[in-house]
């Protein structure tokens, strides 16, 4: 019986061979097949159009890049450049300011107080900013009214120090939003933007610091164009070797003792806008400015 059960075996696994031998080979083969195709692809190509995308990309990221030289006709035309102002910062009397509008907060008070610029108009006040320029009402007369109804030479424009606790793209929009209604109303205007006087070391806060003000200070320079908007720093003047207000010249670490705003109209002097087209200026008498750094402190503001 045992010998019976293991012919049995034997011929329905001859059998099962036999059915199954056809699929099996038939597999093996296309497989085999499949393979071949495979390997005998060649790899996919880039067409050409693809190609001048990419290189378009390519261009249009490398213009946009700091490292980009900004002559390279291939990243912009040449006649849509723009050619740099020619101009240079040089020396002027004080008849230069005659026809001059300063705009600005304390420290523009401090100059309308103690400095030399007797035939100056001005339009400031304690706090002042470019948020709340238009509620401001000085000798009976609003910034609106004052820009429409008179023409200057020269605009002086320092405001800010009021607003670094403010957004600073907040402050930014207010703050272009009076330059382009100087530029609309004062067409033959030069306009200087000064640059935020820095605080001392002691009278840095984790708000007002002069990391803050530098920042404000970098995205006003931005407006300049050098053309009819030109930026200045007065903290070249003032600055300690810490890049702050240095301590002997303040006394609440804000603002300049009175006895210095003198010389801070001295320097407005000697950084008069030259273009070459301009005549030779007037050199500003050294003998008309004479504030000593250790002259007694004068009354602050």
């Amino acid at each position: 019986m045992n010998k019976y059960k293991q012919n049995l075996y034997t011929i329905l696994l001859i059998l099962t061979c036999f059915v199954a031998s056809p699929f099996i080979f038939h597999r093996i083969w296309k497989t085999s097949s499949d393979a071949k195709k495979q390997i005998n692809v060649p790899p996919p190509s880039v067409s050409s159009s693809a190609n001048s995308s990419s290189s378009a990309d390519s261009s249009t990221g490398a213009a946009q890049t700091p490292d980009s030289a900004p002559g390279d006709a291939s990243q912009t035309p040449s006649d849509t450049q723009t050619p740099e102002a020619s101009f240079t910062l040089g020396p002027s009397d004080l008849t230069y300011f005659d026809d001059a509008l300063f705009i600005g907060d304390s420290r523009t008070v401090g100059i309308k107080e103690y400095g030399t610029f007797k035939k100056s108009r001005f339009f400031c006040s304690i706090g002042m900013s470019s948020a709340n320029i238009d509620n401001e009402n000085i000798d009976g007369t609003t910034f609106e009214e004052l820009i429409k109804n008179n023409q200057f030479g020269k605009v002086y424009v320092m405001l800010g120090i009021n607003e670094v606790g403010n957004d600073f793209q907040y402050t930014l929009t207010k703050y272009r939003a009076v330059i382009e209604r100087l530029r609309a109303n004062q067409p033959d205007a030069i306009i200087y933007i000064q640059g935020n006087l820095h605080v001392s070391a002691a009278a840095e806060t984790n708000v007002i610091n002069n990391a803050n003000i530098n920042y404000l200070n970098s995205l006003f320079a931005e407006l300049a164009d050098n053309k009819k908007v030109f930026y200045i720093d007065i903290n070249e003047l003032y600055d300690d070797e810490y890049g702050c207000l240095t301590a002997a010249y303040t006394s609440d670490g804000v603002h300049p003792l009175a006895a210095y705003y003198q010389q801070w109209c001295e320097w407005l002097c000697q950084r008069t806008v030259i273009t070459n087209a301009a005549p030779e200026p007037a050199t500003a008498d050294p003998n008309y400015y004479q504030v000593e750094p250790t002259a007694a402190a004068a009354p602050e503001q």
